[in-house]
Parts: C-alpha cells; structure tokens; sequence
C-alpha cells in the first residue's frame, strides 16, 4: 500500500478493492450488507453472504411495537422494517431506536397467525395486507397504495419486487398481481385455481407462485414475469401454501398436509417437471439454500412433531436432521443461512420462545437464545429475528464480511 494515500483516498482505495471482491466471488454489496425482502431477495435464496455471530450475545431488542410473529424484517440503508399488524415500524439498524411509525390496514376478517413480510427497494419500503402500499423508507410517508378489485386482500404472502416491479396477491380472491414499481399501476394480473397465498419468486424473467384449496392440494404456477404469461405449472398432492426458492434452473418448495407429512419438492424451472419429492412435517416454509444443500424445518404444536432438516439438492436424501425432543423449526418458520450457521426459530404453543444457531454442515447447536425465532434476517453479522412482540437483534456487527 502507498503510505503517502490521503485518509479520504485510503477510503475510496478501500472501496473499491472491496466491491472489486465482491464482483469476483458473485457477491453484491447489497447482499453482504442488508436483507432487503423476505428470505433475502426476489429469489427467495435465505442464504446470506454476511458474517454471522458466533454466540448469543444480544445487541438490542426492541420495545413491545406488536411485532408480527410468523413474518421476517427488511434490512436496509442501516434501517430495519418491520410488520406490526397494524403499522409498518423502521428501527434504527445499531440501537432499535423507532424512527417512524405508520399505519395501514389489516384484513380484518384473518386470525394473524401468519405475517407478511415487508419488502425495500430503491429507498421504499412496500407492505401487503388489505392494500398493497408504498412508503418512502426514510420517513414512512405513504407514495401510492394500491387496492385489489376483488376487495380481498393480502394473507402470509407478501410482496416481492424486482426489475421495476412489485408481485402481490389478495388470497381468497384468488390472484397475483404485477404492479409498477413506481406508481402502483396495475401491469398485469394473474388467477390461480384456490387461495394465493404465497410470496412470488423471482428469477431473470420468470415468476414461481402458486395456489392451494383446503385439503384438495393445490397448483404451482410459472409465468414470465413481462407479461404474466403462463409457462407451466403442475400440481400437486398436498397444499404449496408456502413460497418458493429459486436457484439456478430449480425451484423447491415445500406443501402443507392438513392430515398428515407434507413433501419438499424439487421441480424444473424451465418445464414444470417433477424432479425428485421428499416427505417431511407438515409446513409451509420456504427453503434456505446453500450450494448443493437445501435447509426446511415443519411441524406443528400438537399435531406433528417439530424439527428442521438438511437435504442434498440434487436427490433430496436426507443429510441430517434434528430430533423431535428438541423441537427445533416450526411450520411458519423459514431457515436463514449465512457463514456457516443455520438460524431456526423454536415455539411453544404456537408461539415463538427461541432462536437457535446449528451448524449447518451437522445440525449440531452452537448456540441459542431464549427469545424471537420467527423467520431470521441476516444483515451485517448480525440476526433479527420476532418473537412476543419485540425485535431482537444478536450479534454486534463485528463479524460482518
């Protein structure tokens, strides 16, 4: 290194060498820095490629703003986005200080055992529920808010965006819905035989959602993503209540069995066909995904037993699995994944008690922590994660990549 750089170029020098790293190894600065929308992206990967704490040392927690068990925060911009119910709560990243506070309206007809997840792009932050609406991320000030003709609205799935567009549903109105990004004009909609229930995946130009009946299955759906078109879809047995994760030319997903196991599925991209089916407890749970594994956790309180597990990508054996006196993973909650870690929520009587760190290679905890577990974030080092109404942040930042 030149000693005679000045700070200000040390910085910029600095920079540069490290976005030049990323852009070599495939990883994005937004990707190592925050976690933008549920599961990580439109893609819906769950892996981060942030460092992660190696203990259970606590950061912050949040006070009481009713946080909704069942969703995930959206990290950005050094701010995290939160769904309460009734309001859409921004939380300083470091202290979990409130920063703003703004109401919306709740489908008033639901039980909130689910919870949509936010989602940030290009400084909004956007939330389903009886309306889609758009905030600026900085002050909560509402920029377009977007009602379904059906009057129906959104149910667990929230929205995604990609490309200049935000994908939404209104559930029991059976439809998906392509918005501008910008404006909230309505691009195009999409029906789905059943309940829309999931968060659309995104990957290049196409779309992987789907729809379900109660106890009659239900339907996997693949349009592109300019137009809506139908590709394919396929259906199946039990219930995708669930959303999808897409890596490279696959999609996996998992169904829900209101009698009994549900499956993970792997299923083509590119034509819809089946490639291998593996049956675990009931859930509706996205998959993490790390190169050539995937990570699910299912059960339900008093119904199935409750574990998370570890399959190989390409067949769907079982590589490990946590045992059901543990009770690691619950069927609302989606693995996160980032250096090594694998971040599972753990429940009682429907609701969540704890968060624990396995290593992901064996399943073995590393850690836990006696609180939170809904679907973790990964951002910075450090994990968000909702339980009992609060955020809890773990980790301080100081392993971040």
């Amino acid at each position: 290194m030149n000693a005679t750089k000045k700070p200000g170029a040390l910085a910029a020098w600095a920079v540069a060498v490290l976005m030049s790293a990323l852009i070599a190894t495939g990883v994005s600065a937004e990707t190592a820095g925050d976690w933008p929308q549920f599961h990580l992206d439109a893609a819906h990967r769950g892996a981060s490629d942030s460092g992660a704490p190696r203990s259970n040392e606590t950061a912050w927690i949040s006070q009481d703003i009713g946080a909704q068990e069942g969703s995930s925060v959206a990290i950005a911009d050094g701010r995290v986005f939160v769904n309460c119910v009734e309001n859409l709560v921004c939380l300083d990243q470091l202290s979990g200080e409130v920063l703003w506070n703004a109401s919306f309206e709740a489908r008033p007809d639901i039980c909130q055992v689910w919870g949509a997840s936010p989602a940030y792009d290009d400084g909004k932050i956007f939330l389903s529920a009886l309306k889609t609406i758009c905030l600026n991320a900085s002050d909560g000030k509402l920029l377009w808010s977007y009602a379904p003709p059906t009057g129906k609205g959104a149910v667990d799935g929230g929205p995604a965006v990609a490309d200049g567009r935000v994908l939404t549903s209104d559930w029991d109105g059976h439809h998906y819905y392509c918005l501008d990004e910008d404006t909230g004009n309505e691009l195009w909609r999409f029906t789905v035989q059943g309940n829309a229930q999931s968060t659309p995946a995104i990957s290049g130009s196409r779309v992987v959602l789907s729809g379900w009946e109660w106890g009659l299955g239900g339907r996997v759906y693949c349009l592109y993503l300019d137009n809506g078109t139908e590709i394919w879809n396929l259906s199946t047995e039990n219930s995708p209540c669930g959303s999808a994760a897409l890596s490279k030319d696959t999609a996996y997903l998992t169904t829900y069995n209101f009698e009994g196991d549900g499956d993970v599925l792997s299923v083509s991209l590119q034509n819809g066909s089946l490639l291998w089916k593996e049956s675990i407890a009931r859930t509706d749970c996205t998959p993490a995904l790390v190169p050539g594994r995937i990570h699910v956790c299912g059960g339900t309180d008093g119904y199935s037993d409750k574990a998370t597990y570890c399959l190989d990508a390409e067949t769907g054996d079982l590589i490990w699995k946590t045992t059901a006196d543990e009770g690691i993973g619950e069927w609302r909650c989606s693995p996160a994944h980032a250096d090594g870690l694998l971040f599972v929520g753990r429940t009682e009587n429907m609701n969540y008690t704890a968060l624990y760190a396995l290593n992901a290679s064996t399943g073995e905890t590393v850690w836990s922590y006696p609180a939170g577990g809904s679907s973790p974030a990964i951002a910075g080092g450090m994990v968000f994660t909702i339980g009992q109404g609060r955020v809890h942040a773990i980790g301080q930042g100081g392993d971040a990549k």
